[in-house]
């Protein structure tokens, strides 16, 4: 569990493990120099846990990082990364070792479902419902998130974990990686939710334009990466990770939450990497109209939905 200033839920995310039907687990978190009351609520917890323990960083260093540290403090032969917001079901270890402890299954996913304040106020699942994960995460259709798989530990490590130069599609990037390890083998399970996200909007610490940089960078670094990486026919997905990035750059300036030359700046950013620059004339005019549609023209439902289809083909 990485953690950085979620005081406010912390205990809730702790809980739901030390709730779990499935006794024999070790909560490793990991604080990224927190300066709210995170230490407080962690020292309360681990005097009464000794299942429970926690490492400070020396310095902010990002929660790839911290789990990438917390991964190698591990004993156990599974991991599964429990974001400081979020909660799992009571059953969730229990049942995810039952699928994967006996299997050669390299990792596992499950569903999960989103929530605002309390878990059930929205009934949004998210189950792993696809036959072509790949071709979705590199077209930023996501079909998991952090916490809906679990992964042996020594797969996890083969791999070299999460990538640290990575401040956003962090996941994204992970999940990418290990679909295109030779001979990996994996298993979706379209169970009833067994962990729950929380999108409160009290969650988030962030400035849009430092939030959108990150943001950016990532996604160019993603689409550099992985366009050297997958093989040919699937590069064209690629542009669906530049389109959705786009889409929040576009967003965030017809909002006002960043000014002109952020605007500028950032699309210059997005537009500077290689699956963009060899793209033909049409995808180039492709976005040149979700530009104009987003910014200038009033809304009609579906169309952003047909450029991103448009964009992929």
């Amino acid at each position: 569990m990485p953690s950085y200033n979620k005081g406010r839920y912390l205990a809730d995310a702790i809980n739901s493990v030390i709730n779990q039907t499935y006794p024999n687990w070790e909560l490793i978190i990991v604080d990224d120099v927190s300066n709210d009351n995170t230490l407080e609520i962690l020292n309360a917890f681990i005097e009464k846990d000794i299942r429970i323990k926690f490492y400070i960083n020396s310095e902010n260093k990002g929660a790839n990082f911290s789990r990438n540290f917390g991964l190698n403090c591990a004993k156990g032969n599974f991991i599964i990364f429990l974001d400081a917001d979020d909660i799992l079901f009571e059953d969730c270890l229990k049942n995810r070792l039952e699928k994967i402890e006996k299997s050669d299954f390299d990792f596992c996913v499950f569903t999960m479902q989103i929530f605002n304040k309390t878990i059930g106020d929205l009934k949004n699942t998210w189950p792993p419902k696809t036959k072509t994960p790949l071709i979705n995460f590199l077209s930023h259709r996501l079909p998991w998130q952090t916490m809906q798989p679990i992964w042996k530990r020594s797969f996890l490590v083969g791999i070299n974990g999460f990538d640290e130069e990575f401040n956003r599609l962090q996941d994204v990037e992970l999940h990418t990686r290990a679909l295109l390890t030779n001979n990996v083998n994996f298993k979706l399970f379209n169970t009833l939710p067994d962990c729950f996200l929380r999108i409160d909007d009290e969650r988030k610490n962030f400035n849009s334009t430092d939030f959108l940089n990150k943001w950016i960078d990532s996604s160019e670094k993603y689409c550099n990466k992985f366009e050297k990486l997958v093989p040919s026919h699937c590069k064209k997905y690629l542009h669906g990770t530049i389109f959705r990035s786009y889409q929040q750059i576009l967003l965030y300036y017809k909002l006002n939450k960043i000014t002109k030359d952020d605007f500028l700046l950032l699309g210059t950013k997005l537009f500077s990497v290689n699956v963009y620059r060899n793209a033909g004339k049409l995808k180039k005019l492709i976005y040149k109209i979700v530009c104009f549609y987003n910014l200038y023209f009033f809304r009609v439902p579906g169309i952003n939905q047909f450029l991103y289809r448009l964009i992929l083909l």
